[in-house]
This record gives C-alpha cells, sequence and structure tokens, in this order.
C-alpha cells in the first residue's frame, strides 16, 4: 500500500514539474526581453500607424506631466484597451513626449 502511495506522489510532483514548465514557458513569450525590470512599454504618437515604442521607468507615472498625458488619451486608449489591443498608449506628437520626458527625468 505504501509503495503504491510513493508512485502516485512521485507521479504528481512529476506532472506538475512539467505544467509548470510549459507555463513558464509560455508566459516568458509575452514579456519583451528588452525591458528591463522596473519599466515598461508606452507607445506615443497621434495615429496608430506612427505610434513609437518608449521604454521609460514606471516611477516616470507618478509625474503629473506624464500623468496628465495619460488622463488626455485615457478616452481612446481605454477603447483599444478593451478591443483587446493592451498597449498602454499616449496619444500625443513625439517631440512633446520627449520634451517631458527630458523635464521629468531624474538629472
Amino acid at each position: 500500500m505504501m509503495k503504491k502511495s510513493k508512485l502516485i506522489t512521485k507521479a504528481w510532483k512529476q506532472m506538475s514539474s512539467r505544467v509548470a514548465k510549459r507555463r513558464a514557458s509560455t508566459e516568458n513569450l509575452h514579456i519583451p526581453h528588452d525591458v528591463p525590470k522596473g519599466h515598461l512599454v508606452v507607445y506615443v504618437g497621434k495615429e496608430e500607424e506612427s505610434y513609437k515604442r518608449f521604454v521609460i521607468k514606471i516611477t516616470l507615472l507618478h509625474d503629473p506631466t506624464i500623468r496628465a498625458l495619460l488622463d488626455q488619451s485615457k478616452d481612446q486608449a481605454y477603447d483599444d484597451f478593451t478591443s483587446g489591443d493592451s498597449k498602454l498608449c499616449i496619444l500625443c506628437d513625439e517631440t512633446v513626449f520627449l520634451e517631458v520626458l527630458r523635464c521629468v527625468s531624474p538629472r
């Protein structure tokens, strides 16, 4: 009786290990390799075809200017997000965004 339960336990551990490895490998597909820890991707532009991708520090989301840009884009970006497009978009001219980044980034 004891041998059977040990075999079942061993088989269960092997199966759960395989499931965990498979889940980890599929989750890693969704994390871009060029985004360091503590950063996120935002897309900036006035039209979807002209979006430019930026990697910024998460702490910049606390800045009032960045928050204002996000609030300004909220309505249209929310529609994109609920339609299945999970990109964080800031709807403004790229040069404006770069100037904001220059002003709010620590020196």
